[in-house]
């Protein structure tokens, strides 16, 4: 399981839970969670590469920061991603995110606004754990 959807955790947001073996693949996973949320990534095709940088002093805003640029792309530039990879060392994160300009071929889902805080925490367990909530319009 990549991630998977909480449902009855808050009214108007969408929430989902994300895993991974290690950091890298959390943050993998989260981001193609959002892009799910987003727009079905099976209709994204991978013509546009983009890198990501970005520094957090802790891991929480880090994910924060990551999955907003991916919100702040759609809205701004028209851009939807359907693959990531990821790199993370130490309070640096550098992303490469696959996808395209938006279009009608398109299916999309939800117009996600915004990633909140809520409920946004990474635990290590047996596997790495991420929660992670949106506010969206439907």
């Amino acid at each position: 399981m990549k991630f998977k959807y909480l449902e009855d955790v808050a009214t108007a947001d969408i929430a989902f839970e994300a895993e991974g073996k290690n950091l890298n693949e959390l943050f993998e996973n989260a981001a193609f969670a959002t892009a799910e949320t987003i727009v079905d990534t099976k209709t994204v095709k991978q013509k546009i590469l983009k890198t990501i940088k970005i520094e957090e002093e802790d891991l929480e805003h880090m994910l924060f920061s990551f999955l907003s640029e991916i919100v702040y792309l759609k809205d701004a530039e028209s851009l939807i991603f359907s693959k990531f990879e990821v790199q993370i060392d130490k309070n640096k994160l550098t992303a490469k995110m696959f996808g395209s300009k938006i279009n009608n071929d398109m299916d999309f889902v939800n117009d996600v606004k915004a990633v909140t805080m809520h409920m946004l925490k990474i635990e290590k367990k047996k596997k790495i754990l991420c929660n992670s909530c949106f506010r969206y319009m439907r």
